[in-house]
């Protein structure tokens, strides 16, 4: 083909519709191969070559677009046409109209070619277009049917199942029904055989590809695809088109299937062709037998098709064959010819050999249909070996052996494995029934049948062509057998001999113990003994008739004798034959146990020989053995004397396997048997819990023994539950039950739900809630195993009564291990969730504490009398000094039993019963008595906590000793709050009348001045308050509720005044206290000048404006007495207290009023102030209370009052400010974190000295010690006091500094002992960060602070000092350590420095404790950075780590450097102005941006200049200067005033300031005295020196370079000045 006529033939539907009707288009000589009449008419439609549709008559352009598109080569084209064709069609569903009639022709002039592409995705939108324009078109579509139905029947056969599965939905689309379906082919029959005899018979891959732009591959791919479909449609058709409906179409199936070139596709490359022609041929078959030309079709069907590789089409070729010889037989010997290599025979051999060629597990039960139904003639071996031979020598079958290397092929499916070997042995045993000569019949079972058992029973590798792989292995040995025994009884027992024989062998010359494959021979051996009497087992199974029984029982008593004897013989070292044993009575009892000679063997073996031989290496076996003979014989004995002598044995690895063995042994069921076997579990479970692991494996063999009497199994978890007590048995005790849970749940379930199950339960609860990680986890597990075996049992009403056996064993009496309350609540609900709705109320009285709990478990602590202390946060005051009848021994109570925690029962109760409540419904279940216990209760134990809370150990509540913080029980307290404020917010509501009830119990409990009437009354006037703020119709109260002003004190009528709502009344009785207290004399120590102080106060404090309603001269006569009363020093303290509480309240209504009470008051306190006061809990109300009333004074001052109150208090004030700073320091020692009220008394004291005068402070110094102090409010008041005071000391010591050479500052030794010693992490690790910081970290953090504040205001060698001061010890290294492992190496990532304010610390504004310790350590470590450079730098060079350098490094260079880069160069800013004017003045500049300062002075019209840099992480690394011009000195002195100048700065802790002070003094005394030179008259030459050559006569100075210019233009030697000769000087 010429390169002209190449480029003629466009690949473009234009050039190709251009090529027709043109004289030059002759196509009767086809370049492609292919003829064509004259005309250019293609063959077929399918064909390449096709005249394009005509598009002229398509209304829509982009539809005609679409059309030219698909003419295209491109299948991308191709289908992007596709798609916009089908969004086409489906736009038109809702027009009636539909498809017009020109697309419908156009798109079936080229729906021929398009289903057979070879782009899938072409393919599929073809086919699911076609169907869319069917259902568009309707019945305008019949008309086209002819031309479309054969490529549209063909794409439902499809090689891609996908395009199929398309092709047969569009199909369905348009013919719903089956009908319809059958109807198409019916109808279009002539259309679709003229498609197909056209496909089958005319078409190539040459007329259906053109060659130019398709690959061979590709060609040959989608001829195979054309013709492959079509003979399926033809198969298709002959199968639904019935005989009477084909009409004059019988003809054309008849031509059709007469055709050679049909069935030589019956050897085609391609498999999907050969299985089309395979399927037609089966169809044929059946339907078209008589039509059938055997001959035509047996030579390419039997010899061409086995010759070929049928991989992907071997199962339905081997169908048609088996097909063939069951409807036509004859075919074997009738048409085919030949011998030898083309004999089919031979062909059919070479076929099995290839096995099923991928094909599925049926394609071997095909093949024996095949060989079932064939001729005799075709199986028989061509030279009648098995006839004719000698007798010597063996023989193999041709068939046989071709099937065996067919499915001994390593590409042959394991799945197909059974099938195939089943195929095997059927052909085996026709071809051994067709075998008449004995020795051939002989010779085949050796060859065919004896290798698959032996390779069964004896696996080797050197046979594996034998292995019959997969789970039925016996099945086909069996197989095998029967095959053989229904053929020949001889053979059989032949056969089976041979094998007993085999068995025997191996059993005698089983290899010694002392062999190096002593184990390997011995488990061989009871491998193939298990094989073997599996097998027999197999045979005996319903096959009674067909095997020799006699023979097998015969041959099996020799077995057995022989095995039994080997074993006595060699001492049961053989284990193999005691396997044998074993498994020969378990797998055939029938015929070892009912046979007479066998029986009396094995019970004659156990008799005399077995016990003996339980410490060999066969005990295991030996005892399944006995056990197995005890259905037949009494072997009781035998397990008594075998136990009895392995517990004398000496101990070893056989001894315990074997004991183990024993004791797991169900039929151990004799009375001594059982005696023995509970003391050896017993023993080695005391072995186990003492660390003796091999104990544990008796113990469960014990419990997995279902033999095993409940006795002993409860015997044995009653000792494991109690070593879970017993701290080095506990991690034992439970590996113990989690391994009797396993073996035996139905033992721990029922001991669980017996009377001692609830301590196991409680045991396990308290290990779960442990921190003991393995034992919690591990007994949290087996905790829940046990609850869900109760639950799931029917025991469910005994899980129950356990619960509660635990609830209640554990709130009544409390200890180490008493279960936490969480888990203790957990528990309740369980019960509640398991309970029934009808079982709630009784459940609810056993699941809540009764009043007999309540009342045992508040007993001890309500003998406790309240700490004294108390009385300042106490509604009733003093009145707690009242207590009457107070047990002698209350002491002794306090020592109350507690849990793990330090939680006391009634806290413990309190805690329980509050939670169960928040959590459940159960409440509601309670009786209305019931409820008012509870409620009562809980607001008792809310006053008791409160207490203990305030004050730590007021009551024992708890112990803080054991407790870690109280935050928990705080947080409980307000739960307890809220749940009683709820109860009282719903008291008018239905169900809540119990609270009336409590709050009337309460009352009457008040009555009286006892500690339980001291806590009601709080209680009971809490509760009444809290109703009154309902509103005034809730609670009333009369006169006559109030108390009398004669009579003993009662607690009921302290708090019937603090609930009095009456102003009137609650005033009337005020102005009667009043006035009877000033009638009184207060000095005396009666109860009855308190009682009247109380009630005043608690009146007073009920209504603040009730004093302003009280007459102003009453209250003057009543302010006078008091005052006058207190004054002496015989007045009770307790009176003192309260007259002190109730002038803080009278004095601001008469602070007009004058009189000389003020000073008489003044002086009473500063008399009380002067004692050596203590914050004894005895004494800290009145101090209190003296506190308050100066907060009082303090603030009248600032009112205006009158002038002997301002006279009194000015004159008097410096005697207070000394008299509170003397408390400040008398009060530092004695801690307040947990004592409330000293806390409230010291953060008083602290605001009044607060609120002193700065000059009032005349010696800070002496503070320093109260940094140190326990109590924060102190501690900081003292460092604010000295915080204030230091900076402003600062200037006046640097003036005395700068007067006197001899004075020397330095930093106080007071405050360097404050930071000698650093608190490390460790010992702060025990301290609460709740509240506050440590006292002993915050003191010394804040002492670091002080320190620091001696630098402001200093000057900068005062400075130097401090630094002196600070590097003499290793102050700053315990510092920085501390900062740097609290705040980077301790954490993963260092705290986020951004989040505070780094340059100030207030403290205690942080918004958490933790917080403020960051602030105040992050704050630190900026002062250090910026107050000691030098000494933080040499820190993080040589002291620290490596990976602490890093991150050190980095941590300062992002939030610290940019800082104090900043400050040093707003420093250097703000000091240039200041410079002093002077002849060589220092010109500064400062960047900021490049953190740079460039420093010059100029000389003569030069400038000499210096830069210094800070780096990104100053001061960690060091600052650097750097020269920028240099003036008249040389290189080595310039580098020596840098290096100078850069020492200052770095090494001395020197500023910025100090390294350019030092840099100008090297130049200004350099230029100091500095003469101009006499010929140019300047200090710098032009080469930037200074004059250096001085004339030996006139002693003048000159430039060298001026010099030399001189004598140059002189030409002469000669002084400029005195014209002598110039000599050096």
């Amino acid at each position: 083909m010429s390169k002209k006529q190449f480029k003629s033939q466009a690949s473009s539907s234009r050039a190709v519709s251009g090529s027709f009707g043109s004289a030059e288009a002759t196509f009767g000589s086809s370049t492609f191969g292919v003829s064509l009449p004259l005309g250019g008419a293609p063959l077929s439609l399918l064909s390449y070559v096709a005249e394009p549709p005509d598009l002229g008559g398509i209304s829509e352009p982009n539809i005609v677009v679409a059309f030219k598109n698909l003419q295209k080569k491109d299948s991308t084209t191709k289908s992007k046409a596709l798609e916009d064709l089908q969004s086409y069609i489906l736009s038109l569903t809702s027009d009636r109209a539909g498809v017009e009639d020109a697309v419908l022709e156009a798109w079936v002039g080229l729906h021929e070619e398009l289903p057979f592409v070879l782009s899938r995705r072409v393919r599929q939108l073809a086919h699911g277009l076609q169907g869319q324009i069917s259902l568009s078109c309707g019945k305008r579509m019949a008309k086209h049917m002819p031309k479309v139905v054969g490529a549209w029947l063909a794409g439902l056969y499809d090689n891609d199942r996908i395009v199929a599965r398309t092709a047969d939905e569009s199909y369905k689309t348009m013919f719903p029904s089956q009908e319809k379906r059958n109807n198409v082919w019916k109808v279009y029959q002539t259309s679709i055989l003229e498609y197909c005899k056209d496909a089958i018979l005319k078409e190539t891959s040459q007329t259906l590809s053109d060659e130019r732009t398709t690959s061979l591959d590709d060609a040959e791919a989608k001829y195979s695809r054309v013709v492959g479909t079509a003979i399926l449609v033809v198969s298709n058709a002959l199968d639904i088109v019935q005989a009477e409906d084909r009409g004059n179409q019988e003809d054309s199936y008849e031509e059709l299937l007469g055709q050679d070139h049909l069935w030589k596709f019956s050897s085609h490359q391609d498999a999907f062709v050969r299985k089309a022609v395979y399927r037609l041929f089966i169809v044929v078959l059946k339907k078209q037998k008589q039509d059938v030309n055997l001959a035509l079709i047996s030579p390419h069907l039997l010899t061409d098709s086995l010759r070929t590789d049928q991989s992907g089409s071997a199962y339905d070729y081997i169908k048609s064959l088996a097909c063939l010889a069951l409807r036509a037989p004859e075919v074997w010997t009738q048409y085919l010819a030949g011998s030898g290599k083309k004999s089919p025979q031979r062909n059919l051999c070479r076929f099995l050999q290839k096995g099923s060629q991928g094909g599925p597990p049926d394609f071997w039960n095909q093949i024996a249909y095949l060989l079932r139904h064939a001729p005799h003639q075709t199986i028989t071996p061509e030279d009648k070996q098995g006839e004719n031979s000698s007798n010597k020598g063996e023989i193999s079958h041709p068939f046989l052996e071709a099937l065996r290397e067919g499915i001994a092929r390593k590409d042959e499916p394991k799945s197909n494995q059974h099938t195939a070997w089943q195929c095997y042995l059927d052909v085996f045993e026709r071809v051994l029934s067709s075998t008449s000569n004995s020795h051939s019949r002989h010779s085949l079972v050796n060859t065919s049948v004896v290798p698959i058992i032996e390779q069964y029973l004896k696996p080797d590798a050197t046979r594996s062509t034998w292995t019959t792989s997969g789970l039925d292995q016996r099945a086909i040995c069996l197989k095998a057998l029967l095959s053989v025994s229904k053929v020949s009884k001889d053979l059989f027992d032949m056969l089976w001999r041979r094998f007993s024989n085999t068995i025997l062998q191996d059993l005698q010359a089983s290899l010694p113990a002392q062999s190096k494959d002593y184990i390997k021979s011995q488990d061989l051996l009871g491998a193939m003994a298990t094989r073997w009497y599996n097998l027999v087992a197999a045979l005996f199974e319903g096959k009674d008739g067909i095997i020799n029984e006699t023979l097998v029982e015969e041959t099996l008593s020799h077995e057995i004798e022989i095995a039994a004897k080997t074993l006595a013989d060699r001492n049961g070292k053989p284990y193999g034959a005691a396997v044998a044993l074993e498994i020969a009575v378990r797998a055939v009892p029938k015929l070892t146990l009912h046979v007479k000679r066998t029986k009396e063997c094995l019970t004659e073996f156990a008799d005399r020989r077995l016990v003996n031989l339980l410490l060999s290496a066969s005990s295991t076996h030996l005892i399944n053995l006995l056990g197995l003979l005890t259905s037949c014989y009494d072997t009781d004995h035998i397990y008594s004397k075998s136990l009895q002598n392995l517990r004398e044995a000496p101990t070893s690895a056989e001894q315990s396997k074997a004991l183990e063995n024993l004791v797991r042994s169900p039929w151990l069921n004799s009375p001594n048997g059982i005696n023995e076997l509970g003391s050896v579990v017993t023993s080695n479970l005391h072995q186990a819990l003492n660390g003796d692991n091999n104990g544990w494996n008796i113990v469960t063999s014990a419990f997995q023994n279902w033999s095993t009497p409940p006795s002993l199994t409860s015997q044995l978890l009653t000792k494991m539950t109690e070593s879970l007590s017993i701290e080095d048995q506990s991690a034992a005790g439970l590996h113990g039950l989690d391994l009797s849970l396993k073996s035996n749940e139905k033992a721990v379930e029922e001991f669980s739900a017996s009377s001692q199950g609830s301590a196991l339960l409680s045991r396990l609860l308290f290990l779960a809630d442990s921190t003991k990680g393995n034992e919690s986890e591990q007994a949290k597990k087996i905790s829940d195993s046990i609850e869900t075996l109760l639950l799931d049992g029917k025991t469910s009403n005994k899980s129950i009564s356990s619960i509660l056996d635990v609830i209640n064993t554990d709130l009544e009496s409390t200890g180490p291990t008493s279960l936490s309350i969480e888990l203790l609540v957990e528990q309740a609900q369980k019960v509640i969730r398991i309970s029934s709705q009808g079982e709630r109320p009784h459940f609810a009285a056993e699941l809540l504490p009764t009043l007999s709990h309540w009342t045992d478990a508040l007993q001890p602590h309500l003998e406790i009398r309240p700490n004294l202390s108390l009385a300042i946060t106490s509604p009733f005051g003093s009145a707690i000094n009242m207590f009457e009848n107070l047990p002698s021994s209350y002491a002794a109570r306090r020592f109350v039993s507690r849990d793990a925690d330090g939680y006391s029962t009634a806290l413990r109760l309190a805690l329980y019963t509050a939670e169960l409540i928040n959590e459940t419904e159960i409440f509601e279940s309670l009786t209305i008595d019931q409820k008012a216990v509870t409620c009562r209760y809980l607001a008792l134990m809310i006053q008791l906590a409160n207490d203990n809370l305030s004050v730590a150990h007021a009551n024992y509540l708890w112990h803080q000793e054991f407790s870690s913080d109280d935050g928990e029980v705080a947080d409980a307290i307000s739960k307890w709050q809220a749940l009683l404020v709820f109860w009282l917010r719903s008291v008018f509501s239905p169900g809540f009348e119990f609270v009336r009830t409590a709050q009337e119990q309460l009352l009457a409990d008040s009555r009286g001045s006892s500690i339980v009437s001291y806590y009601s009354a709080r209680a009971y006037m809490d509760m009444t308050l809290e109703l009154a703020e309902l509103g005034p119709s809730q609670q009333k109260y009369h006169a006559s509720q109030l108390p009398t002003l004669q009579g003993e004190f009662t607690f009921d009528e302290a708090a019937s005044v603090a609930c009095c709502d009456d102003s009137e009344r609650l005033l009337k009785f005020c102005n009667q206290l009043i006035a009877n207290l000033t009638s009184r004399d207060l000095n005396i120590g009666n109860g009855e000048n308190l009682r009247h102080l109380v009630f005043l106060n608690i009146a007073v404090r009920k209504e603040e404006n009730i004093v302003q309603d009280i007459a102003q001269q009453r209250l003057v006569f009543f302010a006078r007495h008091i005052v006058s009363s207190i004054s002496g020093n015989s007045i009770p303290v307790t009176v003192f207290a309260e007259a002190s509480r109730v002038l803080q309240v009278i004095l601001p209504s008469i602070k007009d009023i004058y009189g000389s009470f003020w000073a008489g008051l003044v002086d009473t306190l500063i008399s009380f102030w002067s004692q050596h006061l203590t914050l004894e809990d005895d004494k800290i109300n009145a101090i209190h209370a003296c506190l308050r009333l100066c907060e009082t004074l303090r603030k009248l001052s600032f009112l205006d009052p009158n002038d002997d109150f301002q006279d009194a208090w000015m004159k008097n004030k410096p005697l207070l400010a000394d008299c509170f700073l003397e408390l400040l320091k008398e009060f530092a020692d004695q801690p307040d974190e947990s004592h409330q009220p000293r806390k409230i008394v010291n953060q008083l004291l602290a605001r009044l000295i607060l609120s002193l005068p700065r000059e009032a402070v005349r010696d800070a110094k002496d503070l320093y010690p109260v940094l140190t102090s326990e109590s924060s409010a102190l501690q900081q008041s003292a460092y604010e006091i000295l915080h204030l005071s230091i900076p402003t000391k600062q200037e006046q010591i640097s003036l005395d500094a700068a007067l006197s050479k001899e004075f020397t500052p330095k930093l106080p030794e007071e405050l360097l002992s404050l930071i000698l010693t650093t608190p490390s992490l460790d010992s702060t690790a025990d301290a609460s960060f709740q509240s506050t910081m440590p006292a002993t970290l915050r003191g010394y953090l804040l002492s670091w602070i002080l320190v620091f504040d001696h630098w402001t205001n200093a000057s900068y060698k005062i400075q130097a000092s401090y630094v002196e001061c600070v590097k003499e010890g290793i102050y700053l290294t315990s510092l920085l350590n501390l900062i740097s492992n609290s705040l980077v190496n301790s954490r993963l990532k260092p705290v986020d420095a951004s989040k505070f304010e780094i340059e100030s610390y207030l403290p205690g504004s942080a918004e958490t404790t933790e917080k403020d310790v960051q602030w105040i350590l992050i704050h630190l470590y900026y002062l250090s950075l910026k107050r000691l450079p030098s000494l933080s730098r040499s820190w993080w060079r040589d002291d620290i780590s490596r990976q602490t350098l890093i991150a050190v490094e980095s941590w300062t260079e992002k939030y610290f450097s940019p800082l104090i880069t900043s400050s040093e160069l707003s420093t250097v800013t703000s000091w240039i102005p200041s410079q002093l004017p002077d002849d060589q003045p220092l010109t500064v500049k400062v960047s900021l941006r490049t953190r740079q300062i460039t420093a010059s002075i100029p000389i003569d019209e030069q400038t000499m200049s210096i830069a210094i840099c800070l780096p990104e992480t100053y001061p960690l690394h060091t600052v650097s200067v750097e020269s920028v011009q240099r003036i008249g000195v040389d290189e080595k002195k310039w580098r020596s005033w840098i290096i100078n100048t850069q020492g200052v700065i770095n090494f001395s802790n020197g500023s910025l300031i100090d390294g350019l002070l030092t840099w100008k003094r090297n130049v200004t005394g350099m230029l100091k005295g500095q003469s101009e030179c006499a010929i140019c008259y300047s200090v710098v030459g032009s080469d930037r020196s200074l004059p250096s050559k001085r004339c030996g006569t006139c002693k003048n100075l000159f430039h060298g370079v001026c010099l030399y210019r001189w004598f140059k233009s002189s030409n002469s030697s000669s002084c400029p000045l005195c014209r002598n000769a110039f000599n050096y000087g």
